[in-house]
């Protein structure tokens, strides 16, 4: 026996009728969020670059929608197209304990290998729930702060397990055969956070590479190709190589007894990194509260966890003067400043226009940040901040969070999820179209394949 034997054993218990309603509806939920991220996404020019590439790789038996594009390609390089997209615009899905964006690599994985097999969209789902589990819980035992040590990007690195984990539950391998495909994956698994150094596109690029790999890891299974019986926890496997500090007791600590991780998976409020997410929900708080604005504002201070302070707090001059989106994405400084400008950091906020914004720059000069032991102590089961604005004449107006907005304990409601969708959708489909997409989704599970889907996403 080992770790990876063991997580696949848990993980190959879920059957489709063992899910709950719950579990159902959030899977389908993080269905929707991905597919109007990616929709959106689809235009940016990261994406438009990665569907030139992805449409120059080899053939397959299928076809897959480019969401929101026109057109399709093969399933496999339609994937990789989607994952890249899902991923350019910093508003996917994000899992707290292991500071990772599962739907932007599972929905891809998943519904490209669904093409290929036939799949049901029970089949579907099922595949979805287990992506979730192994790569939320691999995420979590690897302890991303000991993973940032070593400058990895878990949605890169354990990416690959979640998607080989995806593809070989549509494959219909073994346990013996997945436990084979995740030591594949892990021996593949790579992705570096330089992006934070030059503001590059690579971050982007990580969950299609982990989609493609973990692709291929599960097919290479499938045809008796042995990937060792513990490629995540064996002495030089992938808990060793990938993190400073892992902690493989938190892999099934509460396996069974605590809701499956697409319930414990956060669909955000704000267009940017996850790190900045609470604290643009307490400056906005103040704001509405004590009707602040932004010539108000003398000075502001965020509490913040340890581990993102290297993310989008420091350097400080680069934060404080992004050179591009992708830099901005990473601001601590931006994302404050364009919420206490704007009243919101969304889609309209991260573009290149507000870069230079005289309100904009003045305002990112007057935020810090302060390192809080009482955030640390909770942090990453919880993503806690705190803001404190001292305005131009004196006065100290303070909000905490404990749960940002968009966290299941602090959810978007229906009609919010609806108005997210609704933005990220309207630019590339008609009214009609977006109905159908959504109705599909609600209604996904049971012996239909998802080509209904396929077909609505399909301009």
């Amino acid at each position: 026996m080992s770790i990876t034997t063991d997580l696949v054993a848990a993980v190959w218990s879920i059957r489709y009728e063992d899910l709950k309603d719950d579990d159902l509806s959030a899977t389908r939920t993080l269905l929707l969020d991905h597919v109007a991220v990616a929709a959106n996404g689809s235009s940016t020019d990261s994406a438009l670059a990665a569907r030139r590439w992805a449409g120059t790789l080899g053939q397959d038996s299928s076809s897959f929608p480019v969401i929101g594009g026109r057109g399709r390609m093969c399933a496999i390089p339609a994937a990789l197209a989607n994952a890249v997209a899902g991923h350019s615009i910093e508003y996917d899905d994000v899992h707290n304990a292991s500071s990772l964006h599962p739907g932007t690599v599972v929905f891809p994985t998943a519904m490209a290998v669904a093409t290929l097999t036939g799949a049901t969209s029970s089949e579907f789902l099922v595949a979805v729930v287990r992506g979730y589990e192994v790569m939320c819980r691999v995420g979590r035992a690897a302890n991303p702060p000991a993973e940032y040590a070593r400058h990895f990007h878990p949605t890169a690195t354990v990416g690959h397990l979640g998607a080989a984990a995806a593809a070989s539950s549509l494959l219909g391998l073994s346990e013996a055969q997945t436990t084979w495909a995740l030591g594949i994956a892990a021996t593949m698994a790579g992705g570096g956070m330089q992006f934070l150094v030059d503001g590059s596109w690579t971050k982007r690029l990580h969950p299609a590479l982990a989609t493609y790999n973990g692709i291929n890891a599960a097919r290479l299974a499938a045809e008796s190709y042995d990937g060792g019986n513990d490629g995540i926890g064996g002495s030089r496997g992938f808990l060793a190589s990938h993190s400073a500090e892992p902690h493989p007791e938190w892999m099934l600590e509460d396996f069974g007894s605590a809701p499956l991780e697409v319930r414990a998976t956060s669909i955000k409020a704000h267009t940017c990194c996850r790190y900045n997410q609470g604290p643009i929900d307490a400056v906005l708080a103040l704001r509405e509260l004590y009707g602040l604005r932004a010539q108000d504002v003398g000075q502001v201070t965020i509490g913040l966890p340890t581990a993102a302070v290297g993310i989008v707090a420091e350097p400080r001059l680069d934060k404080v003067r992004p050179k591009n989106t992708v830099d901005a994405q990473f601001s601590l400084p931006f994302g404050i400043a364009v919420a206490l400008s704007n009243g919101r950091a969304g889609l309209t906020e991260y573009t290149d226009s507000m870069l230079d914004d005289p309100g904009v720059v003045r305002l990112m000069e007057r935020v810090s940040y302060e390192v809080d032991p009482e955030i640390d102590r909770h942090y990453p089961r919880q993503w806690r901040a705190w803001a404190r604005i001292t305005s131009a004449g004196g006065e100290s107006f303070d909000a905490e969070v404990t749960d940002p907005k968009g966290d299941p304990t602090n959810a978007l409601s229906p009609g919010e999820m609806q108005a997210k969708f609704d933005e990220l959708t309207r630019d590339c489909w008609d009214a009609e179209r977006a109905g159908r997409v959504c109705g599909l989704i609600a209604d996904l599970g049971g012996p239909d394949p998802i080509d209904g889907l396929a077909e609505a996403m399909t301009l």
